[in-house]
């Protein structure tokens, strides 16, 4: 039964979104939360048209039922969407090289007859 209550209310949240964005978290009490999505939606709407007001009312949606805004959705973390470091490699990789190291080994001493000023 508390599935069904929670999809009853996030039907009403998307509901309420689609009339306002923010709405879903004024609902949630989140009121300035909710008051920052109402005035960047209109906006939004303004400036970007219909795609930029549906972007923030998506936001506002998926932050009212998950509590992670759109860009932690979509990257890796955990709910407050901190990045996740990957493991340290067993091996480390090959050395890569495009270029080519002239290494001189030996000098002649000046007083020497194979000295490039000819004298």
């Amino acid at each position: 039964m508390d599935n069904q209550n929670n999809t009853v209310d996030n039907a009403i949240r998307l509901v309420g979104e689609s009339f306002a964005p923010g709405a879903s978290l004024l609902m949630d009490g989140n009121i300035l939360s909710g008051a920052a999505h109402l005035l960047v939606g209109m906006w939004s709407r303004a400036v970007l048209g219909p795609l930029g007001l549906g972007l923030v009312m998506a936001n506002s949606y998926a932050t009212s039922t998950t509590g992670k805004n759109l860009l932690q959705q979509f990257t890796k973390g955990g709910p407050k969407g901190e990045l996740e470091s990957e493991p340290a490699k067993s091996e480390p990789e090959p050395a890569k090289s495009d270029s080519i190291i002239i290494v001189e080994t030996s000098h002649a001493p000046k007083d020497s007859k194979n000295s490039w000023d000819g004298k």
